[in-house]
């Protein structure tokens, strides 16, 4: 995916927020789980593990095995 995608998050995906902004090795400072799945907004990659996405007005740290690409019905 890349940046502009719109993707699927599931529920109770855990979404990170570092220390240092893009910087996992800084540590995680804030989380959060939501409830019920949604459409979210990707804004990049960070590091070959995560993907950035923008949720409920923030930025947040995605693993990338847990977001899925929307795709046209054909």
């Amino acid at each position: 995916m890349k940046k502009g995608d719109l993707a699927w998050l599931p529920s109770a995906t855990s979404l990170l927020q570092f220390a240092e902004e893009d910087n996992p090795e800084s540590g995680v400072k804030l989380f959060c789980n939501p409830k019920a799945p949604t459409h979210v907004l990707v804004l990049g990659e960070i590091t070959d593990v995560y993907y950035k996405i923008e949720y409920r007005g923030g930025k947040w740290a995605v693993p990338k095995h847990y977001l899925y690409e929307l795709r046209e019905a054909s």
